[in-house]
């Protein structure tokens, strides 16, 4: 095979090229570990490039004496070409490197800026959710090996919505920007400040020994927050609740921030802008909360909420004309409770949409079921400030009147008037999308809330419905009067129905009639009655109005008692 070779100078020369190219390589890859190497390891690599060189060439100049014999000129020239081709594969491979890391660099950079960015908040540039954690974690086992404590404070600013309602959603980033600087500054160098998400930041206060070395510290917090003013806005006060755990007393890592949630929550039910320390009655008070928060997720599978209804008559002829519904719990321990009771929970754990969505598909199916009333019937349905801000709110609506075969007309939305005026842009828009499906809507709590009485003119309402402070005294105060009446005609000439609640006296629905008054609701009409009692009642009326031709205050009670 040897003796073939050397009589075949194709081959050798092949061979040559072949070893010429795999020197290059070698080498290349041993020298550019240069770039990487301490200064002691690059001679390593630098010695080893050279002597694989040297060796390529002294292997390519052998293969050419042993295949040009006597001919000093040709093996001068061959080795010289091989040694060329050997320098030249070398440039080729480090032209292809380059070209390859080139490439391959803004990959790797966007890869890192992408890892950077998942672990800072865009807004602020402090630490994000996910960072604190990481954080947070190494805290607490510096906490644990020097034998000191540490405090998480849950920051969380006090009507922050209200900065983005009345101002836009720019102010409100202002804000939050502010806020983080605020922070950071209120804290010490080894103290961690990072934003979780909406308007709630978190702070990693270290090296804490007792209480009082961190109280210092959330009083600077709570003050330099206090400081921040909006321009030609003064009278919108930034402030924040803060919330305190400490490690290892109030928990694990788990539940430090919990705790620091729930003790936030108490600071801001105490009056907002101050802080508290998680304790035993927190813990005592989240415990309940949580408990609630576990029975109102059974509620809706157990069939435990209810539906009751208020009947709304017309102030001339008294005759049915609506009800308003109104959510219940019939929880089977604590009896039967009102949406005050619980809806703060659900509006805290994520379930009120839900509850709300079902609220919603029962008042269609109690409407369905009173298809036999020959005259208008509507059911009036409140709105949360969270339900304005779906976007498939109208959408699902109509769905669900086209599910129960009902006309747009037998529902009627109520939206408090403060959730109207939080948001004018907002509320506009969905006012638009109700009239586009003919769906009506009513401003509720109508009155109590400093606003311009000009924005009336622009929305596109059907119903007012005044607020029960109106009603108390109206045939008693002749200042209560006056104001009601100036609203009822001035909603009048909008085209407007009024609509009264909490009617309880004889005297207070006469008043009511004469200043002209649509529509009331009320004790003095009927309390709230379960699905089968308002049916029942809505036929006997019914019974009654087709044998007398007229339904009054006196028969409707009697029937309701």
């Amino acid at each position: 095979m040897l003796s073939f070779i050397i009589n075949n100078n194709l081959w050798l020369i092949a061979i040559a090229l072949m070893v010429a190219f795999g020197t290059s390589i070698t080498t290349f890859r041993l020298t550019t570990r240069l770039w990487f190497s301490k200064p002691t390891e690059a001679k390593l690599w630098l010695t080893s490039g050279i002597v694989i060189t040297a060796l390529g060439a002294w292997f390519i100049h052998a293969i050419c004496v042993a295949t040009i014999h006597d001919k000093p000129t040709l093996i001068f020239l061959t080795t010289a070409l091989c040694v060329i081709s050997l320098i030249l594969a070398t440039l080729l491979v480090a032209m292809l490197d380059l070209f390859l890391r080139n490439k391959k660099l803004p990959v790797n950079h966007s890869k890192e800026k992408l890892s950077q960015m998942a672990m800072v908040d865009t807004l602020t540039h402090l630490p994000n959710r996910r960072a604190l954690l990481q954080h947070l974690e190494a805290a607490c086992r510096r906490s644990e090996r020097s034998g000191t404590s540490l405090a998480v404070a849950f920051v969380d600013i006090d009507n922050f919505k209200q900065v983005n309602d009345v101002l836009g959603h720019q102010a409100g980033d202002d804000v939050l920007q502010k806020v983080a600087k605020k922070l950071v500054a209120a804290v010490r160098g080894c103290d961690e400040v990072a934003r979780i998400g909406g308007d709630e930041f978190i702070a990693i206060i270290e090296e804490v020994k007792t209480d009082e070395d961190c109280i210092i510290i959330i009083e600077r917090m709570v003050s330099s927050i206090r400081d921040i003013t909006i321009p030609n806005h003064s009278e919108l006060a930034i402030t924040a609740s803060i919330g305190v755990a400490m490690f290892p007393r109030d928990g694990s890592i788990g539940q430090l921030i919990s705790a620091a949630d729930t003790a936030m929550y108490r600071a801001k039910k105490d009056g907002k802008n101050q802080f508290r320390f998680f304790d035993a009655e927190i813990a005592l008070a989240s415990d309940q909360l949580l408990e609630t928060q576990y029975d109102l997720k059974n509620a809706l599978a157990n069939d435990e909420l209810k539906l009751h209804f208020q009947i709304k008559i017309d102030s001339i002829t008294r005759e049915p004309v609506g009800a308003e519904a109104l959510l219940r719990w019939q929880h089977p321990v604590r009896g039967l409770l009102h949406p005050a009771d619980f809806m703060h929970v659900a509006e805290r754990f994520g379930l009120s949409s839900t509850i709300s969505a079902w609220v919603i598909e029962e008042s269609c199916r109690t409407l369905h079921h009173l298809k036999f009333l020959e005259t208008p019937f509507s059911i009036s349905i409140n709105l949360s400030y969270q339900q304005l801000r779906s976007a498939n709110l109208v959408s699902d609506i109509t769905s669900m009147l086209q599910r129960f075969e009902l006309p747009s007309s037998s529902v009627i939305f109520e939206i408090s008037e403060y959730s109207a005026i939080r948001n004018e842009s907002l509320f506009n828009s969905l006012l638009e999308r109700f009239n586009n499906a003919d769906i009506r809507i009513a401003i509720d709590d109508f009155g109590i809330h400093p606003s311009n009485l000009a924005y009336l003119k622009n929305l596109k309402v059907s119903e007012l419905k005044l607020d029960p402070s109106f009603i108390s005294d109206i045939d008693t105060n002749h200042k209560t009067r006056g104001i009601t009446q100036a609203i009822i005609e001035l909603a009048h000439v909008l085209e407007l129905n009024v609509v009264a609640e909490g009617v309880e006296t004889e005297g207070q629905r006469k008043m009511l009639t004469d200043l002209g008054c649509d529509q009331m609701q009320g004790f003095l009409i009927s309390r709230p009655l379960p699905e089968e009692r308002l049916i029942g009642l809505l036929k006997n009326l019914t019974l009654h109005f087709e044998e007398t031709g007229q339904t009054f205050i006196k028969e409707l009670k009697k029937i309701v008692d």
